[in-house]
C-alpha cells in the first residue's frame, strides 16, 4: 500500500475505534454489516436465479447500512 493510503486508513481506524467505544448503535450497524456481507458471500447469483434476487436484496440492505454508518462517521469527524 502507498503511504498516503496508510495515513488515511490509520485515521479511519482510529475514528472507528473511537465511535465504537461510545456508540452501541454504531457497533450494532457494524455487526449487521458483517452478517450481511457473510450472507452475500454464501450466495451464487450467477447460477441460481433465487440467489440473484436474494443477492440484490442483501446488497441493497448493506448499502443502506453503509449510508447510516457513513453519516455517523461524518458526524464524528474531527477537524
Amino acid at each position: 500500500m502507498s503511504k498516503p493510503f496508510d495515513i488515511v486508513a490509520s485515521r479511519l481506524k482510529n475514528m472507528l475505534a473511537r465511535i465504537s467505544a461510545t456508540d452501541a448503535d454504531f457497533e450494532d450497524l457494524c455487526a449487521q454489516h458483517a452478517r450481511l456481507t457473510s450472507d452475500i458471500r454464501k450466495l451464487n447469483p450467477q447460477e441460481d436465479p433465487e440467489h440473484a434476487q436474494r443477492d440484490d436484496q442483501l446488497r441493497r440492505r448493506r448499502a443502506d447500512l453503509e449510508l447510516e454508518m457513513f453519516a455517523i462517521m461524518q458526524a464524528n469527524t474531527r477537524v
